[in-house]
């Protein structure tokens, strides 16, 4: 039996207009003025130059601040090995950590996943153990020890890492702190990395909603923690990115993220280090502006018979496809035909069948472009 293929993001979104795209996850949200301003400034100043691999001096000294602000994490930018790096997006900081700690070895990954976290182990000849989520999103403490014993006890692919991405692309999820702990014991028992995917970090219900694991007992010494710009900024083709943890950890992504970017794009590196830390309000209003698009779709979704998930998170929509619809590829594919707009259907985050009765709708849009999707949607659907 010939198997399926999963259906690819980049493509569904060819299908439909900019005014219907729910599909890809990026922001496409007007970018901030001042930063328009500072890019502009940073161009004419002539920095446009390379820059080491680590990253520009100010815009590393702006995100120790932040991760120190929004993670309670103290890092030195002066200590070397380097405790944090400005890398090309968070997919460039997790290829240098799957080609520094994992080739020939295995990473759990929490079904639903985001599908990069598993391509990018295919790059250096590792495997991904995925771990079902239940239906409800709620991990078992119990499968995951297994798992971990079964892992580390292989001889191929031994396991090495956890990967905890919360809030999680594609369900919104965000791991209580008892769910946190139990990884955290995980990795401690069987002497796992952790790696914490934060790239969502900031589009929560509240502030408190968010906690990094490596602030857990014991974890700051064994979590690589990963983080972009690109959502919480809306600049997803500027590929701003960083890396943090302790030196031993993170110094040695140098060797492979150098030869394999050189560098982070310099000018956008400083434009972003002069606007980072200067409003001590920007992310309390993203997320006011988000909870608002989030209630616009799930009105929508709801009106039509989605169910959806109750998340904390305000970035993307995790929803059950209506009952008179088979599977969601064959929700998706109407929607395109009768609405000009789409979703991701579930199967392309999961490797078994409980894909096919969800969808991913991203909400990172306008008001406007998103409130006329909805009614698309709603018009199509009733």
């Amino acid at each position: 039996m010939t198997k399926k293929s999963k259906p690819d993001i980049r493509m569904i979104t060819r299908l439909v207009p900019p005014s219907g795209n729910l599909v890809q996850g990026q922001s496409e949200v007007a970018l901030h003025p001042a930063l328009v301003s500072a890019l502009s400034d940073v161009i004419n100043d002539g920095l446009n130059h390379y820059s080491l691999f680590e990253g520009v001096p100010e815009l590393r000294k702006a995100v120790a601040e932040k991760i120190r602000r929004f993670n309670k994490i103290e890092v030195d930018i002066n200590r070397k090995p380097y405790e944090v790096i400005i890398t090309p997006g968070a997919t460039g900081a997790l290829v240098a950590i799957a080609h520094t700690y994992l080739t020939n070895a295995s990473m759990i990954l929490f079904e639903p996943y985001y599908p990069y976290h598993k391509k990018i182990l295919e790059t250096c000849n590792a495997q991904a153990d995925v771990v079902e989520l239940g239906e409800d999103l709620s991990l078992d403490i119990n499968q995951l020890r297994k798992r971990c014993r079964i892992g580390k006890d292989r001889k191929d692919y031994p396991l090495k890492a956890i990967l905890v991405c919360s809030p999680t692309n594609p369900t919104g999820k965000v791991f209580t702190r008892e769910e946190l702990t139990a990884i955290a014991d995980c990795c401690k028992e069987f002497d796992l990395l952790c790696i914490s995917d934060e790239v969502y970090e900031h589009f929560v219900l509240s502030e408190q909603d968010h906690i990094s694991i490596a602030t857990l007992a014991d974890m700051r010494s064994r979590t690589i923690t990963c983080n972009s710009f690109s959502k919480s900024w809306a600049v997803s083709g500027w590929r701003l990115g960083y890396v943090f943890g302790g030196g031993e950890l993170v110094g040695p992504l140098h060797n492979v993220g150098n030869i394999f970017y050189v560098c982070t794009p310099t000018p956008l590196q400083h434009a972003l280090s002069r606007v980072l830390m200067t409003d001590e309000n920007y992310y309390v209003n993203l997320r006011d502006v988000y909870k608002i698009k989030r209630d616009i779709l799930a009105k929508a979704l709801t009106q039509v018979g989605f169910t959806l998930y109750d998340s904390r998170s305000t970035f993307y929509m995790w929803a059950r496809i209506p009952e008179r619809f088979d599977d969601s590829e064959t929700l998706n594919n109407f929607l395109i035909e009768k609405a000009k707009v789409a979703g991701v259907p579930g199967t392309a985050f999961t490797d078994g069948i409980i894909g096919e009765k969800y969808m991913r709708f991203c909400f990172a849009r306008e008001e406007a472009m998103l409130t006329r999707a909805a009614e698309q949607i709603v018009d199509a659907l009733s």
